[in-house]
C-alpha cells in the first residue's frame, strides 16, 4: 500500500477516534474511563502507523521504530558505501602509479648497475614534454590543443562526488575511434596540485580510465599508446565535458 493510502485511512481511523472521545465526554456524566483511553490509544496509534517501520512487543514492552529515521539511517549508509567505494577506487589508481614509479626506480637502478646510460630508458617513461606557458593551467597548450588525434580520443564525465562539498568525481577516458584500436599504456598529466600529477594506465577492452576527485577544472593531456599520440582536453573550456558552470570557472 502507497504510504499517502495509508496516511489518508489512518487519519480518518483517528478522527473517529477523537469524535468517541469527545461524544464519551459530552453524552453522558458517568463517562466509562477505560473507554475513553481505549479510544485515545486508537487515535494516538492511527497518527503514528504511517510514520511507523516496524513495532513489536518484547520483555522491555512496546518497541516502535519510525519509518523516517530507517530511511534516514539507509540513505546515510548507502552515501558512506557510495564514498567507500569512491575513495577506494582512486586509492588503488594511486597505489598502482605508486608500483609503476617503483619500477621505474628499479629499472633505472638495473641500468646504472649495468653501465648503461640512464637516458636509454627514459624515452618512454619520462616523455619529453614542450615547457609549461600557463603558470594555473600548466598540461595547457603541451599536448597539442586536441581532444581527437589519429584515431583516438579522450573525454570526461563529471559526476557530483560522493565526498561531497563542492568536490566533482571526474572519470577521464582515452579510446579509439573508428578503425583504431588503442593497446598499451596511456599516460594521463593532471594539474601540479594532484599528487602524484602523473598517471601511468593500461589498456583496459580497448580503453585506459582515470578516475580522479577534483574541485575546480583544469586541462587534461595523455600520451596514448605505443605511438605516444598526444591528446588534451580542457575540463573548463571543452564543449563535450558537461559540469556546473561553478565548477568549469573556478
Amino acid at each position: 500500500m502507497k504510504r499517502s493510502s495509508l496516511e489518508l485511512g489512518a487519519g480518518i481511523v483517528s478522527i473517529i477516534s477523537i469524535l468517541l472521545v469527545i461524544g464519551e465526554v459530552i453524552g453522558y456524566q458517568s463517562s466509562d474511563s477505560a473507554k475513553i483511553a481505549t479510544y485515545l490509544a486508537m487515535a494516538i496509534i492511527a497518527l503514528l502507523a504511517p510514520k511507523l517501520a516496524s513495532i513489536s512487543v518484547g520483555k522491555d514492552g512496546l518497541v516502535a521504530s519510525l519509518a523516517e529515521k530507517v530511511e534516514e539511517n539507509g540513505q546515510r549508509i548507502e552515501r558512506t558505501k557510495n564514498v567507500a567505494i569512491e575513495l577506494d577506487e582512486q586509492l588503488n589508481q594511486k597505489i598502482s602509479q605508486i608500483f609503476e614509479e617503483l619500477r621505474q626506480l628499479r629499472q633505472f637502478s638495473s641500468s646504472l648497475e649495468s653501465g648503461f646510460e640512464a637516458q636509454s630508458i627514459s624515452t618512454t617513461d619520462k616523455p619529453e614534454l614542450p615547457a609549461i606557458t600557463v603558470a594555473n593551467d600548466p598540461q595547457k597548450q603541451r599536448f597539442g590543443g586536441q581532444e581527437t588525434n589519429k584515431g583516438l580520443q579522450i573525454a570526461a564525465i563529471v559526476e557530483k562526488s560522493d565526498v561531497g562539498g563542492d568536490w566533482q568525481k571526474v572519470s577521464i577516458t582515452v579510446r579509439a575511434t573508428k578503425d583504431t584500436i588503442l593497446t598499451g599504456v596511456v599516460d594521463f598529466f593532471l594539474h601540479d596540485s594532484f599528487q602524484p600529477n602523473q598517471y601511468h594506465v593500461p589498456v583496459t577492452k580497448g580503453e585506459a580510465k582515470l578516475v580522479i576527485r577534483a574541485w575546480g577544472a583544469f586541462t587534461v593531456g595523455a600520451l596514448a599508446g605505443e605511438k605516444r599520440i598526444p591528446l588534451e582536453l580542457d575540463l573548463a573550456t571543452s564543449p563535450n565535458v558537461v559540469a556546473p558552470m561553478s565548477w568549469k570557472s573556478r
